[in-house]
């Protein structure tokens, strides 16, 4: 499955020696090392990581050692991956179940009712509170986790024992747009100096007035904050409209001027932020709008001049 033209560095076939040790420590600290090579790899390194970790999951017996292996699946973001971590998903062993919940999310295509959108569900049940919280946190964040199946297992989460466990499903919820979470979304915003990032992204997600005041207070207190600012103008009606007319103006502009880019406004699911795609050459391009019209000072005509200039015609 690897580029023939690719080879592992001697750090990489260190790490992989390590792994048949007969001593569980040291086939863990092998898997860490492949783990933190593999994250920011490129794609011949992840293919090899899986191709060395992946024929061990059957012949770990300690739950340390098979949770540090899962964290290399996990970082190589293979789908071949994906039948051992749902296997493992009901393993006796907490630790690896925290690893598999922490994993499902970067394995496997999206899709409605996915296996590893079922085993998050399952997984954020569990009796662990740090297997609940990742699990919840992998449904709160994955784009086709949509379903009332998964909105019921957040919502039957607000009430959890565990206070961050709660607080997962209070942003899953806030991004699903669902205002019953309001005042919970409130007290997150007003509890902490410094609020979670993802609250900040809920709060912008949710972008209801009613959360201005105690943003407000926020951006007071941390002015130079820009996740803060950015929470404060997708709360603001008046801002959010003027952006919007910002946003039609630029695609009026650009499809006037190159009709040839099909040009549409994008509102990713989970994000405040519109998107601008367009096809061109062989593949997509897509620019955020703010930042687009942030470097044209705010001139949806300069900004349909900026994204000429950055794709000519096809000579």
């Amino acid at each position: 499955m690897t580029d023939a033209t690719w080879a592992p560095d001697d750090d990489l076939r260190g790490a992989a020696a390590l792994l048949s040790a007969a001593d569980p420590a040291r086939r863990a600290a092998g898997y860490h090392r492949l783990a933190a090579r593999t994250a920011p790899g490129e794609d011949a390194l992840r293919a090899w990581a899986v191709d060395t970790a992946l024929p061990r999951a059957g012949r770990e017996p300690d739950g340390f050692t098979l949770s540090a292996l899962v964290e290399v699946l996990e970082a190589a973001q293979d789908g071949r991956a994906l039948p051992v971590l749902l296997e493992l998903a009901g393993h006796r062993d907490e630790e690896v179940r925290r690893a598999v919940a922490r994993a499902l999310p970067f394995v496997g295509e999206p899709a409605p009712d996915s296996p590893r959108v079922r085993a998050l569900l399952a997984l954020s049940r569990d009796g662990d509170r740090d297997v609940r919280d990742a699990a919840v946190f992998g449904l709160g964040t994955l784009d086709e986790a949509y379903s009332p199946a998964v909105r019921a297992a957040l919502r039957e989460r607000l009430d959890d024992e565990d206070e961050e466990v709660a607080e997962e499903a209070v942003r899953g919820l806030a991004n699903r747009q669902d205002a019953a979470v309001l005042p919970r979304l409130i007290g997150l915003l007003e509890a902490y100096v410094e609020p979670h990032p993802l609250t900040l992204s809920a709060a912008a997600v949710l972008g209801r007035p009613e959360l201005l005041p105690a943003l407000a207070e926020l951006a007071a207190e941390r002015p130079d904050d820009p996740r803060i600012a950015a929470a404060l103008a997708a709360c603001d009606p008046g801002r959010r409209a003027e952006s919007a007319a910002l946003a039609w103006r630029l695609l009026e502009e650009l499809s006037a001027r190159r009709p040839d880019l099909d040009a549409a406004l994008a509102w990713p699911r989970f994000s405040p932020d519109l998107h601008l795609e367009l096809r061109h050459g062989p593949g997509p391009v897509t620019y955020h709008v703010d930042h687009l019209l942030t470097r044209a000072g705010r001139d949806p005509s300069r900004a349909a001049a900026l994204v000429d200039a950055d794709l000519p015609l096809a000579a």
